[in-house]
Parts: C-alpha cells; sequence; structure tokens
C-alpha cells in the first residue's frame, strides 16, 4: 500500500527536525498512536486533525 501525501509529509517533517514519533506527539499535542497510525495508514486524520497537525508543522 503506498503512504498518503499526508503520511510522507509527516515523515519528511520527522527527517527535517530530526523527531520521534514521541517526540512529535509531545510537541504536537497528538498521541503517539495517532502518529504512527497516520504515517502507516491503519487511521485517516478527522479533517481537524489534519489541519492541526499541519499547523504545527507548518509553525516548526
Amino acid at each position: 500500500m503506498a503512504l498518503s501525501k499526508f503520511a510522507e509529509q509527516i515523515i519528511r517533517f520527522q527527517k527535517q527536525h530530526d523527531m520521534t514519533d514521541g517526540e512529535m506527539a509531545f510537541s504536537s499535542h497528538f498521541s503517539v498512536e495517532k502518529i504512527h497510525d497516520f504515517k502507516s495508514g491503519e487511521a485517516t486524520p478527522t479533517t481537524d486533525e489534519e489541519k492541526k497537525l499541519r499547523e504545527y508543522m507548518n509553525s516548526n
């Protein structure tokens, strides 16, 4: 299964900032499980979740 564009953006952000799922979860106020599930495709973020995570990534 191919990664979603959003999952690829999360992974790219983490690589640019040398950030683990745990570090990103803590600083973005999402659970580690949510971050992992968004990246793996196990869960699709709601519109609000995606908006909040994009705002976090764009501000850092």
